[in-house]
């Protein structure tokens, strides 16, 4: 009975306390004497996370399984992923390719890195078989380093190659990074700033992902492209298999001097639509030159509606399904 009471008494000042907490008078009293207090609070916070670096984490997905970025193999990514979870790390864009990931079959990761889309795609979908390509030789081993940890090497084939409109060599320009980790804004494009500001040169080997796939046959339902500012050529290559399987294409595109015209031709001629990917969903864009210091990343689509923003992508995939069925009654 004594318990009882007790708990009575506690429960019956907790609601009063709730009830003086929203009272107009106290509640301007309390916001404006603790204001400070989370400012600082804040910035404290938002500073160790970008002063203390996580090399190595694991972290659990919401399908209950677990993905680790290996030791030296991605190592701010990984301090994201510490930080903030999955979503640490282009939440948007992650979000996207997830949605994805559950529908396709054959995932191709064009400048994979450390692997992190690539790992998160083949445990997502225990039956996803992905492509990953990643030219740089110390980033393809992290990208090897990752994919053993997670377990995945029957599913993820790691390719040490950059994909282009020629087969052969190429010159790579890597900038120098800060710390053990790597720099990810390497690139093969010779007019790029990281020419310019004299990065680091080296010889890559090249392939065309058109002449790639007659050896290595698939059907490809979905393609990542991260290559700074040498998408069109990535794209030039893959120009028939992209005819063949109208896969969609999740593709970063910078703001760039030479307002991206190439990349937006090619689209164009492979009769896709560019979906601006952004927090308040998909807007879609008839060009790529506009102000977005935040949002880089696109969605190509092989199909489009007259809507201007989309709120999700199903409406996209439902109708790529029935496009396809109609395409292939018809035949």
């Amino acid at each position: 009975m004594f318990l009882g009471r007790l708990n009575s008494v506690a429960g019956g000042s907790k609601r009063l306390l709730k009830r003086w907490r929203d009272n107009y008078y106290l509640s301007q009293l309390l916001a404006f004497s603790t204001m400070p207090l989370h400012f600082l609070s804040s910035q404290v916070a938002r500073h160790i996370e970008r002063k203390v670096r996580k090399n190595a984490v694991t972290i659990r997905l919401p399908n209950d399984k677990e993905m680790s970025i290996g030791r030296d193999s991605g190592i701010g990514i990984a301090s994201l992923l510490f930080w903030h979870g999955l979503d640490g790390f282009e939440p948007e864009t992650s979000r996207t390719l997830r949605f994805l990931f559950e529908r396709a079959s054959t995932f191709v990761d064009v400048g994979a890195n450390c692997g992190f889309y690539s790992v998160l795609a083949a445990l997502w979908n225990p039956t996803l078989f992905v492509r990953a390509f990643e030219p740089v030789p110390s980033i393809f081993e992290g990208l090897k380093r990752n994919v053993r940890l997670n377990k995945l090497e029957s599913r993820i084939c790691c390719e040490n190659l950059a994909l282009s409109r020629e087969t052969g060599r190429a010159t790579f320009f890597l900038p120098t990074a800060e710390g053990l980790d790597i720099e990810t804004t390497g690139t093969l494009a010779a007019d790029s700033w990281q020419a310019r500001q004299g990065a680091v040169r080296m010889e890559v080997e090249t392939v065309r992902f058109d002449e790639y796939e007659t050896c290595h046959r698939m059907r490809v339902d979905l393609i990542k492209i991260d290559v700074e500012d040498f998408e069109a050529d990535v794209l030039e290559g893959m120009r028939a298999v992209i005819t063949r399987d109208r896969p969609f294409i999740v593709c970063e595109v910078l703001p760039r001097v030479h307002r991206n015209k190439r990349t937006l031709d090619i689209v164009e001629s492979l009769n896709y639509q560019a979906y601006w990917i952004t927090s308040a969903g998909y807007i879609r864009v008839p060009k790529f030159d506009f102000a977005r210091h935040i949002h880089t990343d696109f969605v190509l689509s092989p199909v489009s509606t007259n809507d201007i923003v989309l709120d999700h992508l199903g409406v996209l995939w439902d109708l790529k399904i029935a496009s396809k069925q109609v395409l292939e009654t018809s035949v």
